[in-house]
């Protein structure tokens, strides 16, 4: 399964196995020795992944899932943050129950 979503993925992204393997600060021989069946798949690839492209290792690994992690951005965090101190400042007011 992981042959064909690296495969996937470097299309999705429109990048040459040279490119991918750039971002992923691999050697070119090693990602296309993924995809054509010569090595397994390893931790660093798998971290690298992860980390570099926010992939998302189920989907990665066993094809379920959307291919990508949903990020969340500062603004989405900031927003998380505020909503819940004006929550729990509305409970210290005993406007809202907890």
């Amino acid at each position: 399964m992981y042959i064909e979503n690296l495969k996937k993925l470097r299309q999705e992204l429109g990048l040459s196995v040279a490119k991918l393997a750039e971002k992923l600060e691999m050697p070119n021989n090693t990602i296309a020795g993924y995809e054509y069946q010569k090595r397994t798949p390893s931790i660093t690839l798998c971290v690298q992944l992860y980390t570099k492209l926010n992939v998302n290792l189920n989907w990665f690994i066993s094809g379920e899932g959307e291919m990508f992690n949903h990020k969340v951005t500062d603004y989405e965090k900031t927003k998380a943050d505020i909503l819940q101190e004006v929550k729990t400042m509305l409970q210290n007011e005993g406007v809202i129950k907890q």
